[in-house]
């Protein structure tokens, strides 16, 4: 994938950060370790995810696929849903097995079988048509869960330092700050644009 910055390494900038932010990002570039997603669920919400952002490295789809984990142990509400969605953790495996459900109706294969075209059609088709899905008796729009899919999927993607450093993002500014906050300038520390 090419970008404007092939040189910039956010993690390069880590020693200015406090400790904790340090241990957060680092996180983030580890191997997850599921504790709530099964194999079949992994597979499936991966390759969903690589559909939706555009991306297929293993390294971020990893944090990504750990997001979703993390956030299916939380006791942390949700803050808002429609009353009609069932909860977050019963709308993604639900809506994972409706999926598969799905591509095996009209290509006779699982999600993740599928070759990344016909991943992007069947995705295409099922916000075109927003049928309902209907998993063990609950029954959901398909727009309703590929868009929180797709939400969760993008605010994990954009917080991995790999993509961080390929946007010229150089972390979080704290404590050091920015100096430079003038129209067009940017500081000693920040990621330069490749002409």
């Amino acid at each position: 994938m090419e970008h404007h910055y092939p040189d910039f390494d956010v993690m390069a900038q880590k020693e200015h950060w406090d400790k904790h932010t340090q241990q957060i990002v680092e996180r983030r570039l580890e191997a997850p370790m599921y504790q709530s997603l099964s194999g079949d669920e992994i597979t499936t919400l991966s390759s969903l995810c690589s559909t939706l952002i555009g991306d297929n490295r293993k390294a971020v789809l990893d944090y990504v696929m750990s997001h979703f984990d993390n956030k299916l142990i939380s006791d942390i509400g949700e803050g808002q849903r429609q009353k009609e969605l069932p909860k977050f953790g019963q709308l993604v495996r639900l809506g994972l097995k409706a999926l598969d459900g799905y591509a095996k109706s009209t290509h006779s294969a699982r999600f993740h079988q599928l070759t990344e075209q016909q991943q992007s059609e069947l995705i295409q088709q099922l916000i075109d048509q927003d049928p309902k899905l209907d998993v063990d008796g609950v029954r959901m729009k398909a727009k309703d869960f590929l868009s929180m899919i797709h939400t969760e999927a993008v605010a994990a993607y954009y917080s991995h330092p790999t993509v961080w450093s390929e946007m010229g993002y150089a972390g979080p500014a704290y404590p050091r700050g920015y100096v430079r906050t003038e129209r067009g300038l940017t500081d000693p520390w920040e990621a330069k644009r490749r002409a």
